[in-house]
């Protein structure tokens, strides 16, 4: 009872301290909701784990579910029944428990989960339900606990302890089994022994559904009830706690529960979704459906590696990023449309958005926000200024007053409002200013002259009197009033011909007191010796002029916020030597941040809240975010291809070595995870093929990478993972090697080598060979050829002998007839002078008669000369010698004379000149005359020569 007064009394107190320090901001964490048409596998989730490689594991009415940070996979058991109660990952094994059925799953050689079952092993006497939790010992045992039995497997054999009395659900914490029943409430033992240990105020739990026991320190446990008890179980004694809960917990009906950082815990009901309180027992936040999450009812809770909180439904599951600096105020906590304008007045907060003004308000330990009475409508502005909140919209400028809004000037388009003094205020509108005046009566309004340009951002120096007004189209304006007559004495346009990169895109902002500008171009200081306009030098350096900044601000600790490109980021130490800019920690909310008219607003130290598509963002700029290790990053699979077909090359075991691919499947396919689950779809992959790639590929949010016709050699993939806070994994490697087609393999060389040895040898012998037959064919044919040539030379002379032998005929007949015609004729001229001298000396004949006689003779050789017979004979007897040469030659040349043919006929018989002369018994030269004659008749050019002409006359 002591216990009880004293924890009464700490709560009360510490409840009190709690109320003085409500959170004016609240809002809801990120949530991710993942269905069930998501991961594709049964709705209800019973427990969850995370595996040594970074991979989520679920406990699903289908099977076991997967999760890697990119991919949803389900195994199913070795049996027709694979819905599954709870999973625990310990080591490299998943161990599930399910109806009548419990052992694990485990990787094979191609990282396949392979499921061994352990309750296959158990005697057949043994029977039992339902496998409701798995644990872990300090030996490495592992624990299965169902209903009425304790399953103890040591890693090579497996039994089972029955628990003495009838139990609903068993815990093992610290070598302890806590049982519970509704008949003895609790009881706490040691496993194997079963020895007791007794517990004090153990009766407070009889007839109580116990449905968690969580260990809360080393001492200390917590104990759940279904009915939305809590109770402490502290060295062996129970007590009540956070009773202040109870009546709120026992309609929610407590499921489950989950030790978060900071001590806190996460409550996981079955009609209130969860709750999470603090380690002094006061509700600190409720998340429900409407608060984005998946489903009203939870199983199971658990935080990862990253501390943040995955929930089990019995439809779908939840990721609720609470280890984040950021929360979110958007539909989830009753904000509706885009931010805009934001501020705090005395712990409320007031939030300007697309639909209308929202005011916070804590009621019945929830925070919540509600509409403002009469501020519906597009908002701009909303401050606390001389004490009084202002928020300007579209419809005008209004001030709130007990939660409702009232009008202060019914003019369009109320950009913003300044203090000129305590009574006198000056206005930005779509069509210039106003000063407006509060009184007795209320307020009037006054506008200036003069001057018509919207004014949405605008600085006033009071001291000066001097107004300076950015326009988002038309430059920079600069204007001198007189508040005593509302007069504007002095306007002046900024643009590009005085420093500006150009006249639009210019907004300004009054940065830890000093006035810049950011145009289209860098960021920009007034030079007012020059009276013109030159780059921020510091801002430059830091930020740079090639991406436009279009919002910044500063928090109360003198960091300075920006918004470049649409993304945000953080000066830290501005003032510093080595100012610090974080952009990596924004990566998170970049895509959520608005395009239209963004801000960043400070609210206080542990608030700045980002104008977002969807309400706003809310950043704790104290955040310290705590890196336990690098992005984890695996790799799920390393196919090989042919274009048809793939195959897994990918060994987990054996990923240090080189993995060696066929050259036909030269194509390869990787793929990797990284398996971060804050903004898990943001995560991005950076890759490198040595030995292919020449630099680094970009980073991509691909995770898989493909190669084609791969030529032979050795390769090494280098991935690196990358999570939405710029943080990078290891470099994970694989080596392998793409074989050479079997035509350029070291065995076919070989074959080469050998056959071009083989051929050298073949081509040598065949070579001699040929050598020698060509040699002896050679010395063959040179003997043929020589035999040969004495059968011909033979021949020719033979047929050489015969020609001469026939011409030397032909002129020996020739010469007979020509010598028998000469001794015919002789003989008669003998006969005849020997006539002549027997008369002579006979004595008779007379000088006269001698010389008639001699006459006779002389006439007789004239006859014989002249005989046409006798050339009669001739021709006949050269005509049967020289083949019918004078016939051939008559038909061709019939005017040819007896002379001139016998001229032919000397010339084919080879005589000369004098010869023919001769023979014709005329002088020489008659001979060339009757040559030249016959020429004529012949019709033979005197290129062409006489003799070839008659020597061709019969062939």
């Amino acid at each position: 009872m002591k216990h009880f007064l004293f924890l009464t009394c700490v709560l009360f107190y510490s409840f009190q301290l709690y109320s003085k320090s409500i959170d004016p901001i609240n809002g809801v964490p990120i949530i991710t909701k993942i269905p069930s048409s998501i991961y594709s596998a049964g709705s209800q989730n019973w427990s969850i784990t995370q595996g040594g490689r970074g991979y989520m594991y679920f406990a699903n009415n289908f099977g076991l579910l997967e999760f890697d940070g990119k991919n949803w996979n389900t195994y199913k058991l070795n049996q027709a029944n694979s819905n599954l109660l709870c999973v625990k990952a310990i080591d490299k094994r998943i161990y599930v428990g399910g109806q009548k059925e419990f052992g694990y799953f485990e990787a094979d050689s191609l990282n396949r989960l392979q499921y061994n079952s352990l309750s296959e092993d158990l005697p057949h006497d043994i029977e039992f339900d339902e496998v409701w939790n798995i644990y872990s010992g300090k030996e490495g045992e592992i624990y299965f606990i169902s209903h009425d039995f304790i399953f103890y497997y040591d890693h090579s054999r497996v039994t089972a302890i029955q628990t003495k009395e009838a139990t609903r659900y068993s815990f093992f914490i610290d070598e302890f089994i806590y049982s519970s029943s509704a008949e003895f409430g609790i009881e706490k033992f040691i496993p194997l022994s079963q020895q007791r240990i007794l517990l004090t105020n153990a009766n407070f739990l009889k007839g109580k559904n116990i449905r968690k026991v969580l260990e809360y320190s080393s001492t200390k446990r917590l104990i759940f009830t279904l009915e939305g008890e809590i109770y402490k179980e502290e060295n062996n004694v129970i007590a009540p706690v956070a009773k202040n809960l109870w009546a709120e917990l026992k309609n929610a009906m407590i499921n489950t529960a989950l030790v978060l950082p900071e001590k806190r815990i996460a409550i996981g009901t079955q009609n209130a979704g969860i709750y999470i309180i603090s380690d002094d027992g006061e509700k600190q936040d409720h998340i429900v459906t409407d608060q984005g999450l998946t489903d009203i009812i939870v199983y199971d809770l658990f935080i990862d590696k990253q501390d943040n909180l995955w929930v089990a439904h019995r439809n779908g599951l939840s990721y609720i990023e609470l280890e984040s600096p950021f929360r979110m105020l958007n539909k989830f906590a009753g904000i509706e449309g885009g931010g805009y304008t934001a501020c705090k007045d005395n712990g409320k907060v007031y939030l300007g958005t697309s639909n209308g003004l929202y005011e916070s308000h804590y009621k019945g330990g929830t925070f919540m926000y509600h509409s403002v009475k009469g501020g519906r409508g597009q908002s701009y502005f909303v401050d606390k200024i001389n004490g009084q909140v202002f928020y300007g919209q579209h419809l005008g400028l209004y001030s709130i007053q007990s939660g409702e809004s009232k009008l202060v000037n019914d003019k369009i388009g109320a950009w913003n409002l300044v203090a000129i003094d305590e009574e006198k205020y000056l206005q930005g509108a779509y069509n210039g200013l106003f000063i407006l005046k509060k009184t007795n009566k209320g307020w009037t309004r006054e506008k200036l002259k003069g001057f018509h340009e919207s004014s949405r951002l605008m600085s006033l120096n009071k001291k000066t009197n001097t107004l300076w007004i950015s326009h988002g189209f038309k430059g920079v304006y600069r204007l001198k009033i007189d508040f005593t007559t509302n007069e504007i004495t002095e306007l002046k346009h900024y643009g590009q011909s005085d420093g500006f990169y150009s006249n639009v895109l210019i907004n300004l902002f009054k940065i830890n007191g000093e006035l810049v500008f950011c145009g289209e171009r860098g960021i920009f200081i007034y030079d007012e010796e020059n009276d013109k306009f030159k780059l921020h030098g510091l801002y430059t350096k830091l930020l740079g002029t090639n991406e436009r900044v279009s919002a910044m601000t500063n928090d109360y600790a003198g960091n300075i916020y920006f918004i470049q490109n649409g993304k945000v980021g953080m000066i830290k130490n501005i003032l510093s030597n080595s100012p610090i800019i974080e952009r990596n920690i924004f990566g998170r909310v970049n895509h959520l941040v608005s395009d239209d008219l963004e801000q960043i607003i400070p609210i206080d130290k542990d608030h700045v809240l980002i104008t977002a598509k969807e309400g706003f963002i809310d950043f704790n700029p104290r955040y310290q975010r705590s890196f336990i290790e690098k992005v984890p990053l695996s790799i799920i699979s390393f196919n090989s291809s042919d274009g048809l077909e793939s195959h897994n090359e990918y060994n987990p075991q054996q990923k240090k070595k080189s993995i060696e691919i066929p050259y036909e499947r030269n194509t390869i396919n990787v793929e990797f995870v990284a398996s971060y689950y804050d903004g898990m779809h943001f995560n991005e992959y950076e890759t490198y093929l040595q030995g292919f790639d020449k630099q680094p590929n970009e980073w991509t949010k691909s995770n898989h990478v493909k190669y084609t016709n791969l030529k032979e050699g050795n390769y090494t993939l280098m991935v690196k993972g990358k999570n939405i806070y710029g943080e990078e994994s290891t470099v994970t490697s694989i080596q392998f090697t793409v074989l050479p087609p079997w035509s350029r393999s070291i065995y076919a060389y070989i074959l080469y080598v050998l056959l071009v040895a083989l051929l050298i040898t073949v081509l040598f012998l065949a070579s001699r060979w040929s050598f020698l037959n060509k040699v002896k064919s050679l010395l063959g044919e040179k003997q043929l050829q020589l035999h040969n040539k004495d059968i011909e030379i033979q021949v020719l002379k033979e047929k050489q002998l015969k020609q001469d032998l026939e011409h030397k005929n032909k002129e020996l007949a020739l010469s007979t007839v020509h010598l028998t015609q000469r001794n015919e004729l002789l003989s008669n001229l003998k006969e005849d002078l020997q006539k002549i001298l027997e008369r002579i000396n006979k004595g008779n004949f007379s000088k006269v008669r001698t010389y008639d006689s001699l006459e006779v003779i002389i006439k007789k050789i004239g006859k014989d000369i002249n005989d046409e017979k006798e050339w009669s004979r001739f021709e006949e007897h050269f005509n049967l010698l020289h083949s019918d040469f004078f016939k051939i030659l008559k038909q061709q040349h019939p005017a040819l004379n007896t002379q001139e043919l016998k001229i032919c006929a000397y010339i084919r018989m080879n005589m000369s000149s004098k010869e023919m002369a001769t023979a014709l018994n005329i002088s020489l030269r008659g001979v060339e005359t009757s040559r030249y004659r016959l020429r004529k008749k012949l019709n033979l050019d005197r290129h062409e020569n006489l003799t070839d002409f008659i020597e061709n006359i019969t062939k």
